[in-house]
């Protein structure tokens, strides 16, 4: 695919040194990568402005032998950390936190605590529904769902 690209007469300087400095490979890929990384940003621009940001969750992955991970999103929490949802049954507390990505996905993060010691999970689901179909999470997908609005069904009949 062929595309023109017109410069101004003082940006020509600019051309000229990036050619050079592109070499063998040309410009053209230099010119794809600014425009990805253009997107790239004008997206967590939008993103931001729609009240998301950089999440980041540090835990040791009880899945996967306590290893310790950090996984980061664009999200808001509905249930945030410092005032996750916590819930006992005999022996054992869970304490749950959940958020929605920009892409819609939930993000259910929680902890399990008992005398043996302490588990931390950190689940992805396709939406808040999915995540409710999960009996681990179902309680806390269910009180986020709740907090962020019941929708309306709207019936015709």
């Amino acid at each position: 695919m062929n595309k023109t690209i017109y410069l101004r007469d003082e940006d020509e300087s600019v051309w000229d040194r990036a050619r050079e400095l592109a070499g063998a490979k040309g410009i053209s890929p230099l010119i794809a990568q600014s425009l990805k990384r253009f997107i790239a940003e004008k997206e967590a621009e939008e993103v931001e402005a729609r009240g998301f940001e950089r999440i980041t969750v540090k835990y040791y992955d009880a899945s996967d032998h306590g290893i310790p991970k950090v996984k980061a999103f664009r999200g808001k929490w509905i249930i945030p950390p410092t005032r996750p949802l916590s819930r006992e049954e005999q022996d054992t507390t869970w304490s749950y936190s959940v958020a929605i990505t920009a892409k819609g996905s939930a993000v259910v993060y929680w902890t399990e605590e008992d005398r043996e010691g302490r588990a931390q999970f950190f689940s992805v689901y396709p939406s808040l529904e999915s995540a409710a179909a999960e009996s681990n999470v179902n309680w806390a997908a269910r009180r986020a769902i709740e907090i962020l609005g019941v929708p309306v069904e709207e019936l015709d009949i």
